[in-house]
């Protein structure tokens, strides 16, 4: 063997030298041969002199590690000092962690080889080394590092103090199921994508038992393991024979993920091992718990809480950045309303509205594609983004989010048809800015609410004046009362077995200084949007009353009154306080008052129940207008205090050409009957009509044949005509 150093007698120096030394002494020529090594050196890697002569020390190093290795001694060959560290594996397989300090060596000017001492890390120093691991970890995770970045770096960190054994993570998810690849840098991809998805479970490996167990599984030979037999075969093929994994929890104490160290050998783990695991799942739990936090953080500040959609500003946010992506493509925005919500939340209260909302919400998801963005807005408003798209696409669009209204939502043993008004802008001929665009498409929602609800609007310019007027109508309609504007209208109710109009139903008119003659059908949906229905439906109930009673006065008798009360009064807190002061005030008797209700109004039957029990309490009588259009169920007419089913004038209209309209209308006046009630047939307009309705025993009817609603003093005009 060629002498490295020169001389016997320097060698002998040398030797002399490394004995002395409780460190691992070596040398070793360029070739990676050892040339000399001290007993200490032996001991610790249980090779003697001559097994260490005949070897290359490749062959004690991991092979995962070799290429690092070689690269330190090739910078001390080129004449450098190095400090590193390596990993040997003594005798017996165990693995030794060194810190190597090691120096060329010199003879006759000319490296023939290096020289180094390698130090054992002490356990003072393996815990200053997680430390200084964890710190840097927490440093990064404070100052906002991605989260796989972070994932990674602890994987690294415990593969750099324990080289030799490959780390993964694995992260449970939200069905707490499956486990996904969080983190596994040094593992074959092959594997990985194996395992990703693994099945939390008996028998599912490691780590898909040890998130069952909810405890640490030690897989010493993953070959003959029972629980590795679905992933022994991919594992050895990379020849990990070994794999120790321990569940990762939260504050909790719930499983969120695992963390695995593997071994190329059938092993248990060391104590140092099972410290380095303890050190990782605690670092990974804190670092998962810690970015789901902020996620969850980032969700609320731009999703909507209850249903999980984008919020306002995130909807805004996509929407300017979707326009600055594709300024040449057309866009639309969706606004989208739900008709008559309030009275949901009103009739069964905000925790029903919000389960009802979220059904909703999914109905509509269901038919929304790629290029859109669902938003709620607030309450029960939502918007739609929908990019590059055309006009008829975007029809297309809303006629299938409407179609999902047509099947009732079923809550708690409750049908509720709902509808939707959509208005819908486009960019870039509507605007070229998210507010420009949100302006039109709500101007177009409101047009769609006017034409009935549940339908659709595009936005156009003439929309913008119907949107000034509806504004400046706003503004006269509060002003209404004051000027004596507004105007009651009677139309005759006649009793149809005596031919005797035996009352009247009061109904609003508004001649306005600035619009002339305002059809209700424009101007009670504003008063009820704007609230002036409160006070504009209380005057019309003191108006009515007051003529009841000053016809009685005139000797101008009827039996009854009738007026409509809105859902808006109908759930006001004071409704029977305020109509009792009115009849006292007046000096109507109770029982000559008829207060009207629409059918939709009772949904809530329990709610309507009691408004309607305060209400008998005071004596007037209760009348359901429009029946047979609603779309509760009939057995709220057995829960409610009714007095008069009024038959809606589209069955009544028919009722002499078309069967089913008869049967209808038939049935209805058999069934209110048989419970006791009185019926009223609307918009009787044809001699057939009436006749089929006395045939039938309707009690009584309105209509143009009967009577036009007419002002106060044209009104016993037109009955005398009708009575005689």
């Amino acid at each position: 063997m060629k002498n490295i150093f020169g001389s016997s007698s320097l060698l002998d120096v040398y030797q002399s030298l490394f004995e002395q030394d409780d460190e691992i002494s070596f040398a070793m020529d360029t070739k990676g041969k050892i040339q000399l090594m001290n007993k200490a050196a032996a001991q610790i890697l249980g090779y003697t002199s001559a097994e260490f002569f005949h070897m290359d020390y490749k062959e004690v190093i991991p092979k995962e590690h070799i290429a690092a290795v070689q690269a330190h001694f090739r910078h001390v060959f080129k004449g450098n000092k190095s400090s590193f560290r390596m990993t040997f594996r003594n005798k017996e397989g165990d693995i030794i962690h060194l810190s190597v300090n090691a120096v060329p060596i010199y003879s006759e000017g000319r490296i023939h080889g290096a020289i180094g001492i390698g130090r054992v890390r002490t356990e003072e120093q393996y815990t200053s080394e997680l430390l200084n691991g964890q710190n840097a970890i927490l440093q990064m995770i404070a100052k906002g590092a991605p989260f796989r970045d972070v994932l990674r770096q602890i994987v690294e960190t415990m593969e750099h103090i324990s080289p030799g054994h490959p780390c993964s993570i694995l992260l449970l998810d939200d069905e707490k199921k499956h486990l996904f690849h969080g983190a596994a840098p040094h593992l074959p991809d092959e594997y990985i994508s194996f395992i990703n998805g693994l099945a939390i479970g008996e028998n599912q490996g490691s780590c898909g038992t040890a998130a069952f167990l909810k405890k640490p599984v030690i897989v010493t030979d993953i070959e003959n393991d029972p629980r590795c037999v679905q992933h022994k075969d991919i594992a050895l093929k990379y020849d990990l024979k070994a794999c120790w994994s321990t569940p990762i929890f939260d504050d909790d104490q719930q499983v969120i993920g695992t963390f695995a160290m593997y071994y190329d050998r059938i092993a248990a783990p060391t104590k140092a091992d099972k410290q380095i695991i303890q050190e990782a799942t605690d670092l990974t739990s804190i670092a998962i718990q810690h970015y789901k936090a902020k996620e969850q953080i980032q969700k609320l500040a731009y999703h909507d809480h209850l249903t999980g959609l984008p919020n306002r500003r995130h909807f805004r946010q996509t929407l300017e950045n979707a326009i600055a992506l594709y300024p040449d493509h057309t866009h639309a925005l969706f606004f989208l309303d739900l008709d008559r919500f309030k009275f949901v939340n009103d009739s069964f209260g905000h925790k029903t509205g919000d389960e009802l909302l979220t059904m909703i919400v999914d109905r509509i998801q269901s038919c929304l594609g790629e290029h859109t963005l669902f938003s709620r807005e607030g309450g029960d408003e939502f918007t739609i983004w929908v990019g590059q798209t055309s006009s008829k696409a975007a029809a297309e669009i809303a006629e299938s989010i409407l179609a999902t209204f047509r099947e009732p939502f079923s809550l708690h043993e409750n049908d509720l048809f709902m509808t939707a008004s959509i208005g819908i802008s486009l960019y870039p001929q509507d605007g070229l800015q998210e507010q420009e665009l949100f302006r039109k498409a709500d101007i177009a929602m409101y047009e769609a609410k006017k034409h009935g609800r549940n339908t659709f609007q595009f936005y156009t310019n003439l929309l913008d004046r119907q949107s000034l007027k509806k504004l400046k109508m706003e503004s006269e309609l509060r002003s209404a009362i004051a000027r004596n504007e507004l105007t009651l209208v009677y139309q005759p109710i006649q009793h149809l077995c005596t031919g005797q109009v035996h009352g009247a139903e009061a109904l609003i008119r508004w001649n306005s200084r600035l619009f002339g003659f305002v059809s209700p059908i424009e101007f009670i949906p504003l008063a009820e949007e704007t609230g002036l229905i409160i006070p504009i439906g209380e005057w019309v109930i003191q108006t009515a009353c007051q003529q009841f009673k000053t016809w009685q006065e005139q000797g101008l008798t009827l039996t009854c009154m009738s007026v409509n009360l809105s859902i808006s009064q109908f759930y006001q807190p004071n409704l029977a306080g305020t109509i009792e002061t009115i009849l006292k005030e007046t000096g109507v008797e109770p029982s000559q008052l008829t207060c009207e209700i629409t059918e939709s109004m009772t949904m809530d039957t329990d709610n309507a129940a009691a408004v309607l029990r305060r209400l008998k309490d005071i004596g007037v009588f209760i009348s359901i207008d429009d029946f047979g259009t609603g779309y509760s169920s009939l057995s709220y007419l057995q829960k409610l205090p009714l007095d008069t089913l009024k038959i809606d004038q589209s069955f009544v209209r028919d009722i002499a050409v078309n069967e089913s309209s008869e049967k209808i209308a038939t049935t209805i006046i058999l069934m209110a009957h048989h419970l006791g009630l009185h019926v009223v047939a609307e918009g009787v307009e044809t001699e057939e009509q009436l006749a089929i309705l006395k045939e039938y025993q309707c009690d009584a009817a309105q209509g143009y044949l009967l009577g036009r609603p007419v002002p106060p003093d044209e009104f016993f005009d037109q009955t005398t005509h009708i009575s005689s």
